[in-house]
């Protein structure tokens, strides 16, 4: 079963990104998805957390690692890699839920966002 950032504690985070950068060959590349730590706080601050909280907590399941929002940069870096694409919830809706008028159509869970980085 493949498992979300969230759901990994940050040592288990740590350890997988130390395993991409020793094993990982010249520009690999990694695909993951996060939740901003303030979710993991539970402070309620983008749309459809209270939902997703609820969500994830009536799974038994637990989110127990975040990234601060505007840190991903310098979290890439600590783990020698670089952002290639960073998108989230306003990036997905723009790509995805925009009519051909430039109008947003669709709303999205504004606390995930997907990171696409390469060893550096």
């Amino acid at each position: 079963m493949q498992k979300s950032c969230m759901y990994l504690n940050q040592d288990v985070i740590d350890e997988t990104f130390r395993l991409i950068y020793r094993w990982g060959g010249q520009n690999s590349e990694v695909v993951f998805d996060y939740v901003y730590s303030s979710v993991i706080r539970n402070e309620n601050l983008f749309y459809g957390e209270k939902e997703a909280y609820r969500t994830v907590k009536k799974a038994s399941e637990t989110w127990t690692f975040g990234i601060e929002k505007g840190q991903i940069t310098s979290f890439l870096q600590e783990r020698n890699l670089e952002l290639i694409k960073h998108l989230d919830a306003e990036d997905l809706e723009k790509q995805y839920f925009t009519d051909e008028n430039g109008k947003i159509v669709g709303k999205i869970n504004g606390t995930h966002c997907i990171v696409h980085a390469r060893k550096s």
